[in-house]
């Protein structure tokens, strides 16, 4: 039996080894590098503009007002009425129903034109028993700023403006805090 060197045992091998990474594809050269993948791009949600939302009239000092102090003093409350306005003289009063809802807590602010300079606001329960007052003498009143008005049950309630001092224009508003 002839005999086999034993270097081609070991040739053998490399060239096993190239054959098959030739017949896989293989011939050598660096693989290409995977594709870039660019993550989506997340867009932010789109929100429509609120619509119960009445842009203000720059003419409506009464209406700006009101949304200044809304602003300062009912943060976090939705309006439980529409804004009530009037004009009056000194000394003449002009009354408002608002119905209050039991087991809910409401802030009355009323605020007043040029012309007026001493503006007060006054709260009647259901019977006609005055609840509230202020009195103090500005033309921003606000009923229920330190203790909110929390009535038991519901019912239409009275709220009197009084224009103590000056004269004009004025608004007046409820305010009811989230339940």
């Amino acid at each position: 039996m002839p005999r086999i060197p034993k270097v081609l045992p070991t040739l053998l091998v490399p060239v096993s080894l190239l054959a098959l990474l030739t017949a896989c594809g293989d011939d050598g050269a660096a693989a290409p590098p995977p594709p870039q993948v660019t993550p989506p791009q997340v867009q932010p949600p789109q929100v429509p503009p609120p619509t119960n939302v009445v842009p203000l009239d720059p003419n409506d000092y009464v209406g700006q007002q009101m949304a200044l102090r809304a602003q300062q003093f009912a943060e976090g409350m939705t309006p439980a009425t529409a804004l009530f306005r009037g004009t009056l003289q000194t000394g003449a009063t002009q009354d408002y129903q608002a119905v209050l809802q039991g087991g809910s807590c409401f802030r009355i602010i009323g605020v007043g034109a040029q012309g007026v300079t001493d503006l007060d606001l006054f709260l009647f329960d259901p019977v006609g028993a005055q609840m509230l007052q202020d009195t103090a003498t500005d033309a921003y009143p606000i009923l229920g700023l330190s203790n909110p008005i929390c009535p038991p049950s519901a019912g239409a309630y009275r709220v009197q403006v009084k224009m103590y001092a000056g004269a004009g224009d004025f608004g007046v508003q409820v305010f009811q805090a989230p339940p």
